[in-house]
């Protein structure tokens, strides 16, 4: 429920107002400038350096899409640069066929907050809902796995509701073949390492 969600935050929002703060809200939910994206907008630029530092030619991203705000920003600020790197959104809220419309509509609202219009086709919206099921913020196996697996390898913790299915989705297309010659999948972590402790009984086990 994005629409409650905003609502809270809000009312939030007119708490910390009336204390003598300065709230300022970035809302969730379609409908309002997608200030969310921004912040990835410039990302795009951080992790190109970033990428070519490391000599990493064909980077293929993945990345949860949920709200799209963190999806469209990426992939605006990615084609604005002129750049051509693949970014595949992992779904993590709604099917794919759903997800496309979200982020296209983020997209749309980048091209009139930056007054910018990229016009990006609908091939360029890339959507992986592999990992979805059961539903937002509910564990399957593949994202045991990538979990388990990322932690025990890598020293990298993720969460379930996000990066958790974002590099599900990724192992599952390396396993797959589905990557382009020459591309090197790349995970972008967004953070919510602190979700695990909610999880402790679907993730930990002692004997």
């Amino acid at each position: 429920d994005e629409a409650g969600a905003d609502a809270a935050v809000y009312a939030l929002a007119e708490r910390v107002r009336a204390g003598g703060g300065k709230p300022y809200v970035i809302p969730l939910a379609p409908g309002h400038p997608p200030l969310g994206s921004l912040g990835y907008v410039l990302a795009a630029g951080e992790l190109l350096a970033q990428l070519t530092n490391a000599g990493i030619a064909r980077p293929h991203v993945f990345v949860g899409s949920g709200s799209a705000a963190t999806h469209a920003g990426l992939l605006w600020g990615f084609r604005a640069l002129g750049s051509d790197v693949t970014v595949t959104g992992v779904c993590v809220r709604r099917a794919a066929s759903h997800q496309h419309d979200r982020v296209a509509g983020r997209l749309a609202g980048l091209d009139d907050l930056l007054q910018r219009p990229l016009d990006l086709p609908a091939g360029e919206v890339r959507l992986d809902d592999g990992a979805l099921a059961p539903g937002y913020g509910r564990l399957n196996d593949r994202v045991r796995e990538a979990i388990g697996l990322t932690a025990r390898c890598e020293g990298l913790f993720l969460d379930p509701v996000y990066t958790g299915k974002a590099m599900a989705g990724l192992i599952a297309a390396v396993r797959a073949g589905e990557l382009a010659s020459g591309e090197t999948p790349v995970l972008l972590h967004t953070g919510g390492q602190p979700a695990l402790f909610a999880y402790d009984e679907d993730l930990f086990t002692t004997t």
